[in-house]
């Protein structure tokens, strides 16, 4: 179970090997279902999902890439709830060792809502967006390697209870897609979420980047 989706770089193909993004879903969903009264945590040898274990790390953000965002949204912020809510490797980490920044680095993508299904290693890098857990995050740019001075994040209407993003902008621009380039968060910016109780199914339905 836990390598099954670990395709991180075609999950349509995926999709189609196992008959279509509605079977794929169904069978991720029914995989977290399983895994929520263990917080998402097994060990490598057994279990559907687990978040402390690296061909896991991104499961949640899967839904994405098939059609369904607001399965991300929700699974994310239980995951993080449940598997890295605290402050140590055994409770903030999915009871995982830290390895280098990765669990840690992996916490602070999902909480702030951005993530990169394929490591950044695409030719065109993009940031998945889910919903953040903050009001506001504020990420300044270093001059040496980025052009633009600050980007950040903005969500409306944040609580536990509104988990699904409404609608998004960027730069003060409609944004329909679930994702958006690197070479736009360099420029620097800002990214605004409505965030509310009830999926909007319309929303970050609107394409896939590339995959290569």
């Amino acid at each position: 179970w836990q390598a099954t989706w670990c395709v991180s770089h075609d999950i349509p193909g995926l999709a189609s090997l196992m008959g279509g993004n509605d079977v794929l879903t169904s069978k991720l969903n029914h995989a977290f279902e399983k895994a929520a009264p263990s917080d998402f945590v097994f060990d490598y040898s057994h279990g559907y999902i687990s978040y402390a274990n690296q061909p896991g790390l991104s499961d949640a953000h899967v839904f994405n890439y098939a059609g369904k965002p607001w399965l991300t949204q929700y699974w994310v912020r239980k995951v993080q709830e449940k598997a890295y809510g605290g402050t140590t490797p055994d409770i903030g980490y999915g009871g995982q060792d830290e390895d280098q920044g990765q669990m840690g680095a992996l916490s602070v993508l999902m909480s702030i809502g951005l993530f990169n299904l394929q490591g950044n290693v695409a030719t065109t890098p993009v940031y998945d967006i889910t919903s953040p857990m903050f009001d506001k995050v504020v990420i300044k740019l270093d001059p040496k390697y980025y052009p633009g001075k600050e980007f950040v994040i903005t969500a409306y209407n944040n609580s536990k209870a509104n988990t699904y993003i409404q609608k998004a902008m960027l730069n003060g621009k409609p944004l329909n897609k679930f994702w958006f380039t690197h070479a736009e968060y360099a420029k620097g910016g800002e990214l605004e979420v409505w965030l509310g109780p009830t999926p909007n199914k319309t929303w970050g339905v609107a394409g896939l980047p590339v995959a290569n």
